[in-house]
C-alpha cells in the first residue's frame, strides 16, 4: 500500500513538472518567434479583441432628479420629442427630469408660488424678452452666457435670452408673430379682399356668413391668456404713434391709460364681441377645437401663430391649409407686423444644487443631433430656429403678412413691454366684454397689477 502510494506521489509529481514546461513553452511562442510581436499568421491562434472593461465606460450619475416645470402650451405640443429627448437624456447620463406640466392659465401663479415659497424648480419656463422680468432675473436665472451653445444662437435668439447683459435662458423657439390668418381659397371663392379696417372686417364676415360659413371668425375663447394675445399685437402701432413709448412704460414713466388709441382698440374690440362676429358662445371656444373648425371650412380666419397652418395641415390634409395666408389683426388703424422676441426659453435656477446638471441638460439639448430631433418633431417651431445650424422652414403665412403690413414691424407688447401678463390681462378683456368693466378700466387695472410690480422690484 506504501508503495503504491509512493508510485502515484511520483506520477504527480511528474504530470505536474511536465504542466509547467509546457505553460512555459506556451509563454514563450506567444511572442517569442516573431520578436515579440503578436503572431498574425496563418497558423497561429488569433486572439479575439478583449471588451473595455465596465470601468471605462461613463459612470452614470445617480440619485439625481431635476424638477423642470413648464405651461401646458410650450411643451409635446402635437408631439412626444421633449418627452423623448428627456428619457434619451436620463438613458445617457442617469439623471432624472421630473417634467411637471401646468395648466396654461395657471402657470404664472403656480410658478411665483414656487418662487416665493423657497420651492424654486431646477429648470422653469419662461417667456423671452421683458416678458421674463417679471419672474425676477436677478434673484433666479443662471448666468449661461460662458455655455459653448450661446455661439451657435441666432442672433435674435441672444438678444431674448439677454437680461442685464447676461445670456439667462437656453431658447429652441423661433421668432414668430401673430395675426390673421386666413382660409385663402374661401376669399377667392367669395371675391373677398384684406380687410383694412373693423368695418372692412365686418363686411368679410358677413359675406361669409351669407354664404354658408357657419363660424367665419374662431375665436379661442376658453383660455383667458388668447385675449390678451389681440391686445399685445396692438404695441407696434401704439408706439409708432407715441415714440418711445415701450421705454416710456418700462420705466413708468407712462401708462397704458394714457394711451388713447390702446381704449380705441379694445372698444373695436368688444363691438366685433357684441354683434356676434366670433360666433355663439366664444367663451367655450377650446383651443383644440380650433383645428376642426379651421381645417373643416367651418371657420375662414383665427388670429394665430405663422407656423399654425401647418398642424392644420398634418390633421386635416385636405383643408389646403399651406396655401394660407396672413394679414394683421384690422383694428384702430393698425397695420403693422407684430412679433415675438423668440418665443419661450428654460431658465435655469441660479442657486439650484443640481445647477451642474442643468448645464448638463441643456448641453445635450444642444447637440445638433438633439436639435435637430426636436425641430423634427416641432413642425410650429420650423420657420425661423433660435440656432444658426438648424435650417428653417418659413410658411406662407409668415412671408405674406411681410407683404400685408406696409407700417413696418415691431415687438408686440407679451415680449416689449415690461410685467406683461397675458392671463391677468386676459381676464379683465374677458369682463369687459361680457360688460362688468369698460374698455378704460381694462387700462386702469393693467396699470395697477404694474405698479405692484414696478413697486415689489424697486
Amino acid at each position: 500500500m506504501v508503495m503504491k502510494r509512493k508510485t502515484l506521489l511520483s506520477i504527480f509529481i511528474l504530470l505536474l513538472a511536465v504542466s509547467v514546461v509546457l505553460a512555459g513553452c506556451g509563454s514563450g511562442n506567444n511572442g517569442g518567434n516573431n520578436g515579440g510581436k503578436n503572431n498574425t499568421g496563418n497558423n497561429s491562434a488569433t486572439t479575439e479583441p478583449t471588451a473595455p472593461a465596465e470601468t471605462d465606460k461613463p459612470e452614470k450619475v445617480k440619485d439625481v432628479k431635476l424638477v423642470f416645470v413648464s405651461s401646458q402650451n410650450w411643451m409635446n405640443k402635437g408631439s412626444k420629442v421633449d418627452s423623448e429627448l428627456i428619457e434619451a437624456f436620463t438613458e445617457k447620463t442617469g439623471i432624472k427630469v421630473d417634467l411637471q406640466i401646468v395648466p396654461d392659465d395657471q402657470y404664472t401663479n403656480v410658478l411665483k408660488t414656487k418662487m416665493t415659497s423657497g420651492e424654486v424648480p431646477d429648470i422653469f419656463m419662461v417667456g423671452a424678452g421683458s416678458g421674463a422680468q417679471k419672474y425676477l432675473p436677478e434673484k433666479y436665472f443662471a448666468d449661461l452666457s460662458d455655455e459653448a451653445w450661446v455661439d451657435r444662437y441666432q442672433e435674435y435668439a441672444k438678444m431674448g435670452t439677454t437680461i442685464n447683459d447676461k445670456i439667462s435662458g437656453f431658447m429652441t423657439w423661433n421668432v414668430d408673430g401673430w395675426g390673421v390668418l386666413y382660409n385663402k381659397a374661401l376669399f377667392d371663392k367669395h371675391q373677398l379682399s384684406i380687410p383694412k379696417t373693423k368695418e372692412d372686417l365686418m363686411q368679410v364676415i358677413d359675406t361669409l356668413k351669407e354664404n354658408g360659413v357657419k363660424r367665419p371668425f374662431y375665436m379661442v375663447g376658453k383660455d383667458a391668456w388668447y385675449w390678451a394675445v389681440w391686445f399685445s399685437q396692438y404695441g407696434p402701432k401704439a408706439a409708432a404713434t407715441h415714440p418711445g413709448l415701450y421705454d416710456k412704460l418700462n420705466s413708468n414713466e407712462m401708462k397704458f391709460a394714457d394711451v388713447p388709441e390702446f381704449e380705441t382698440y379694445l372698444n373695436e374690440f368688444k363691438e366685433l364681441y357684441d354683434k356676434g362676429y366670433f360666433g355663439e358662445n366664444s367663451l367655450s371656444n377650446a383651443w383644440d377645437s380650433s383645428y376642426e373648425a379651421l381645417g373643416t371650412g367651418e371657420s375662414a380666419m383665427v388670429v394665430m401663430y405663422q407656423s399654425y397652418q401647418g398642424e392644420v395641415s398634418e390633421k386635416y390634409p385636405d383643408s389646403g391649409a399651406d396655401e394660407w395666408e396672413m394679414f394683421p389683426i384690422p383694428l384702430a388703424g393698425n397695420d403693422m407686423y407684430s412679433h415675438s422676441a423668440g418665443g419661450n426659453m428654460r431658465v435655469a435656477y441660479k442657486d439650484s444644487a443640481n445647477l451642474p446638471y442643468v448645464k448638463q441638460f441643456f448641453d445635450f439639448l444642444a447637440e445638433p443631433e438633439n436639435l435637430q430631433k426636436f425641430y423634427d418633431g416641432r413642425p410650429d417651431l420650423q420657420s425661423n430656429p433660435s440656432f444658426v445650424d438648424v435650417e428653417g422652414k418659413p410658411s406662407l403665412a409668415g412671408k405674406t403678412i411681410m407683404e400685408n403690413t406696409p407700417g413696418g414691424q415691431g415687438l408686440d407688447m407679451e415680449y416689449g413691454i415690461l410685467y406683461w401678463d397675458n392671463t391677468n390681462i386676459g381676464k379683465y378683456i374677458q369682463e369687459m366684454m361680457l360688460g362688468s368693466k369698460t374698455a378704460k378700466q381694462v387700462l386702469e387695472e393693467i396699470d395697477k397689477e404694474r405698479a405692484r410690480s414696478f413697486a415689489a422690484n424697486e
